[in-house]
């Protein structure tokens, strides 16, 4: 499953289904698949959610869901950074540096690109003025781009423009291929997004960075959920 060789950014593919899949019937993901084909889909980004990939059942899941899907689509996995996990869980079986590592180890033949989120606990807690190299996300960019992906950073939000602008400077945006703004996070998004975004690109610009900047449209699909999902 091989993406384009061109050494310039990729801008994501015009038939492309960002996609959450739930733990839950192989049987029904089949019919979901065959349904997403018959659209002309070709590209699935597909969403792996960190809390549900630390239980036992998730982990399988997805070593089942990558092949499965590989088989018909070209994937772009996003990870989210455990996006929806209560602020005072501190417990986590694998970090999300150690999950991306896992998917890039025993499943990186499938997707060449990976989009990671920030965690938003990091938001609350960062300094501007600390080793921004030291922020989960980076890390795991910087690690992953090592072993030949191509990175994304999504989820980006208003609050991360200071944050933002720092990577500019570190010129880290160099190995970027595309930065994802949530435009659907928090209301204020509907007044603001267009300002954050033409202020980020004219950054861009005058760095000489190539990174492209996205929004995140309705494009979604959701698999439809049984009466029941299986229990994590």
């Amino acid at each position: 499953m091989n993406h384009s060789k061109s050494s310039e950014p990729e801008t994501p593919p015009s038939v492309t289904k960002a996609t959450w899949c739930a733990v839950r019937s192989r049987k029904e993901v089949n019919l979901q698949i065959e349904r997403l084909k018959s659209e002309g889909i070709s590209t699935l980004r597909l969403g792996i959610d960190c809390i549900k990939f630390n239980t036992k059942k998730g982990l399988s899941w997805y070593n089942w869901l990558l092949p499965t899907l590989a088989s018909d689509f070209e994937l772009e996995l996003i990870f989210d950074n455990f996006f929806h996990c209560p602020p005072s869980a501190t417990h986590r079986k694998h970090s999300f540096h150690e999950i991306v590592e896992y998917f890039i180890h025993r499943h990186g033949q499938y997707f060449t690109l990976v989009e990671l989120w920030r965690n938003p606990a990091n938001r609350v807690k960062h300094d501007i003025d600390e080793n921004i190299y030291s922020e989960d996300v980076i890390f795991t960019a910087t690690w992953a781009k090592r072993h030949g992906k191509k990175v994304s950073l999504g989820g980006i939000q208003t609050i991360d423009f200071e944050w933002i602008t720092k990577l500019i400077s570190s010129q880290f945006f160099g190995t970027i291929e595309y930065l994802n703004i949530d435009k659907q996070s928090e209301d204020e998004w509907r007044t603001n997004t267009k300002f954050f975004e033409r202020t980020l690109r004219s950054l861009f610009k005058a760095k000489g960075l190539n990174t492209q900047i996205i929004t995140t449209d309705d494009n979604l699909v959701n698999f439809q959920p049984l009466k029941e999902e299986i229990a994590c």
